[in-house]
């Protein structure tokens, strides 16, 4: 029973604690507060208006990926939650936040909360790596080598073509892809577990609920709002390491952003996803060119500013959770 708590905690806070001790050991941690102390109190501002106009698209997204009628504002707290969350939790357990307040409060099935988690990121993914294309080629002469220019540009490309042809074919063949998803799972269905046939179903009513969507209008609202939180997450990013004064340009900032964020789509962040944000984004830009203490000092000081951004959101959500759940 503590294999499953010290898989969730321990290890990704020793993670968090080691990573993190490799990357400060190569740069003069009084950097960082030199560097935070430098961007103008307008900025940290804009920074934060902006924080929280991704926190509403990511509602509105939200809320059309489910066909929800809820008031955005009810919403809201939810989605600000799962953000704070998201960010102190480690393995992605910060998505539990959002399933059980989806069900609580909104009467969201843990199945459907579940699939539009998965629709997000497989949208984000899809996102991203587009991104990361489009700047590898802007940052051809800086990729040579047939390891680099298939690690930061062939294997994107392929992975994300391949991401599309999934959700085509879930879109338009839906029967199919469930039928496929039946068959693989019939044996475990007719074990004598109950818990890995409870398990089984609930995976199966995730895979019905991803491949309910078709190619819409629904669906294209769904892609703006993806879009819009992309640009709006990477622009005041991009806005805020610019301010720090670091002579960095931009398409390598957007390439380390793109690839560090689909990076930690997977369920491997540590506590305050320290160290696993930091490493591969300072590893990219110091790959670039960009020296190792530079890179490392801006990947820490954007990341702490996000961490303080979601703080107040965190707070919001919770008052904002209590006075609804009063009023109902």
């Amino acid at each position: 029973m503590r294999l499953p708590w010290i898989a969730r905690y321990v290890l990704p806070t020793v993670l968090a604690i080691f990573v993190s001790y490799l990357l400060l050991r190569e740069i003069d941690i009084s950097e960082i507060p030199k560097t935070l102390s430098g961007i103008s109190i307008k900025a940290l501002i804009i920074g934060f208006g902006c924080y929280c106009l991704l926190v509403i698209a990511k509602t509105l997204r939200f809320r059309t990926i489910l066909g929800l009628k809820t008031k955005l504002y009810h919403l809201l707290p939810i989605l600000a939650l799962h953000t704070f969350w998201g960010n102190i939790l480690p393995m992605r357990t910060g998505d539990v936040s959002y399933v059980y307040l989806m069900q609580r409060h909104q009467k969201v099935e843990a199945t459907q909360g579940i699939a539009s988690l998965m629709v997000a990121s497989i949208i984000d993914l899809m996102l991203l790596i587009g991104l990361m294309v489009t700047t590898s080629l802007l940052l051809h002469s800086k990729i040579s080598g047939t390891l680099s220019w298939t690690l930061l540009y062939l294997m994107p490309l392929l992975i994300g073509c391949t991401v599309v042809g999934i959700m085509i074919l879930a879109c338009l063949a839906p029967k199919f892809c469930f039928s496929v998803a039946e068959k693989c799972t019939k044996p475990l269905l007719n074990t004598d577990y109950k818990w890995l046939t409870w398990s089984v179903n609930k995976i199966l009513s995730i895979v019905s609920e991803i491949t309910s969507f078709r190619f819409n209008l629904h669906f294209l609202k769904i892609w703006i709002y993806s879009f819009l939180c992309l640009l709006i997450r990477f622009g005041f990013q991009c806005y805020l390491v610019s301010e720090m004064g670091v002579d960095i340009p931009l398409s390598e900032v957007l390439f380390a952003l793109a690839f560090t964020n689909g990076f930690n789509l997977l369920p491997i962040q540590s506590v305050g996803n320290f160290g696993t944000t930091e490493f591969p984004f300072a590893w990219l830009l110091h790959f670039f060119g960009t020296p190792l203490e530079n890179a490392t000092v801006t990947g820490f000081s954007l990341h702490i500013l996000i961490l303080l951004y979601c703080l107040p959101l965190g707070v919001y959500g919770v008052i904002m959770k209590k006075a609804y759940r009063n009023d109902t």
